[in-house]
């Protein structure tokens, strides 16, 4: 190895010029004591239990959120580590600072690890958010063996690491963005969280892409990956899952960015659509799955005449293609002619739908503006198919009780479904097996 006297740059070779701070012949040769410097944590010698007397019940954190409780109850436990990431400004601090702030008091304390924010900038975005929590501590510092020292004498449940990218550790001679000090401070965090029963929050960035930046070891390495993203035109956020060691991947949280931080939606089921569309003819409301949440949202339709040989076809958050199939199925299936209409379709709010379960309310939205009728407190779930028939979707249930919950009164599904009236008082259940019958309705 070989080290500019410099700037402290090292090679792996002997080069004439730094390729950091540009200086000529400043390279000397350096012993390679990295590697006897590097620890090896090994674990205690364990007993061999079984399942029967090793069944301690591994406890869940708590949040003061109710939202984010229902997200992170089987994400964020004890032994447990966990990958925060999102795009940079999207407000990844500010959500790890509530997370903190959230925080139980039965869980006594929360650590904040922070280097690119000192004492004053982090109290300073507290204020900001109305955060005087007493049990929320700061501790700055990057260099790991420093933080880990501090970790085995803090007690702590709940440890926020923001972030490891600046993390350097002097067991390993390489920058701090290197994949083998990411992929070393990574391995001791988790051993420390298996030795200790705590649960560690690391916060990591991604690329242009929305993937997360390399080393892709990271993902494999942690318990749980945490992806934050949001919209560039509306304050929303959506915190969801691309990994969980320990439930399913089909949770997700909905909330909403203003001057007091990241606060609950008070009502996802009716915050994308327009509650008073009575008067308005040429709109539907179709359920759509944001994984395992129903989410309600409002489909437009504008149909207008023109004297132009190609009619125009223009979608906002919907594929254009699958408008040109809709309407091609449309004209061909009913007397409603869209030869001479530009039509128009557009999904309110920012959601952008790719499931093919819209189909029969983007159609109805479509009929509704070109008869001038209105379709008020009536919901259109599933798929159409280049037949004419309407198919079956999956999580029926749960999306026609989203429906029903709110102040929707008609449901139009597929005739040969089964479902459930337990939940649906006052419903009226709307079923047809054929385009023909949705004409009916409409």
């Amino acid at each position: 190895m070989f080290k500019c006297k410099n700037c402290s740059n090292i090679t792996s070779k002997w080069i004439w010029k730094c390729l950091e701070c540009s200086e000529w012949n400043t390279y000397e040769e350096i012993e390679e004591i990295w590697k006897s410097q590097k620890k090896k944590v090994s674990w205690k010698a364990q007993e061999i239990f079984s399942f029967v007397e090793n069944s301690q019940e591994i406890q869940k954190i708590k949040f003061k959120s109710e939202e984010l409780n229902n997200v992170l109850w089987n994400w964020l436990t004890q032994w447990s580590l966990t990958l925060l990431s999102g795009e940079p400004w999207i407000g990844k601090s500010t959500l790890a600072l509530q997370i903190a702030d959230w925080y139980w008091k039965e869980w006594e304390n929360a650590l904040y690890i922070s280097w690119e924010e000192n004492i004053y900038q982090l109290s300073d975005r507290a204020k900001r958010l109305k955060i005087k929590n007493q049990n929320i501590k700061i501790f700055n510092s990057n260099d790991f063996e420093d933080i880990l020292e501090t970790l085995e004498k803090d007690n702590s449940n709940l440890i926020i690491v923001d972030s490891i990218s600046v993390i350097y550790s002097n067991s390993i001679w390489a920058n701090s963005w290197s994949v083998s000090q990411i992929r070393y401070i990574t391995e001791m965090f988790m051993e420390f969280t298996k030795r200790t029963k705590k649960s560690v929050v690391l916060i990591w960035h991604v690329t242009k892409d929305w993937s997360i930046s390399w080393p892709k070891t990271l993902e494999h390495l942690v318990d749980t990956v945490l992806f934050l993203e949001w919209s560039k035109y509306e304050n929303y956020r959506i915190l969801r899952t691309f990994k969980n060691r320990f439930w399913p991947t089909d949770e997700v949280w909905l909330f909403v960015m203003n001057e007091n931080g990241l606060e609950d939606l008070k009502n996802p089921g009716l915050e994308f659509i327009n509650s008073d569309n009575q008067n308005i003819n040429w709109s539907a409301i179709a359920v759509s799955m944001e994984w395992n949440r129903p989410i309600l949202i409002e489909i437009e339709a504008l149909t207008t005449y023109t004297k132009f040989w190609y009619p125009k076809r223009s979608a906002r958050w919907i594929q254009t293609w699958k408008l040109d199939l809709l309407i091609a199925v449309i004209t061909k299936f009913s007397d409603i002619k869209l030869d001479s209409y530009d039509v128009y379709v557009n999904i309110s709010r920012w959601l952008s739908i790719a499931e093919p379960w819209v189909d029969l309310a983007t159609i109805a939205a479509i009929i509704s503006s070109k008869k001038w009728k209105s379709l008020w407190k009536t919901v259109f779930i599933w798929e159409i198919s280049l037949t004419w028939i309407v198919k079956n979707i999956f999580n029926l249930q749960k999306r026609v009780e989203e429906a029903a919950r709110l102040w929707f009164e008609n449901i139009v599904i597929p005739s040969w479904t089964k479902i459930s009236n337990a939940k649906l008082k006052n419903i009226n259940l709307i079923e047809i097996k054929r385009i023909e019958d949705l004409l009916k309705v409409i």
